[in-house]
C-alpha cells in the first residue's frame, strides 16, 4: 500500500496500512477509532464508514494550530 496524507490534516504522510499519524489517531475518540481496528480486514463497508465517520470528526475538531 501506498503512503497518504493523515487525514487529520498535519501534513504527515503515513504508511497505507495506518489510517493517521499516532497523534491524529490519538485525538479520535475512542469508540470511531475501535470501529476503525475492529472493521479493518472484516468488513469493508462498515470499515469505509467508520473511517468516513473519522473524517467528518476531524472536520468537526480541526487540529488547533500554535500561534506565534
Amino acid at each position: 500500500m501506498a503512503d497518504h496524507a493523515c487525514p487529520g490534516k498535519c501534513g504527515r504522510q503515513v504508511p497505507g496500512h495506518q489510517f493517521a499519524c499516532g497523534a491524529d489517531w490519538a485525538r479520535l475518540p475512542a469508540d470511531i477509532r475501535q470501529a476503525i481496528t475492529n472493521t479493518y480486514k472484516r468488513d469493508r463497508l462498515a470499515h469505509y464508514e467508520a473511517m468516513g465517520d473519522a473524517m467528518d470528526w476531524y472536520r468537526a475538531n480541526p487540529r488547533e494550530v500554535a500561534s506565534g
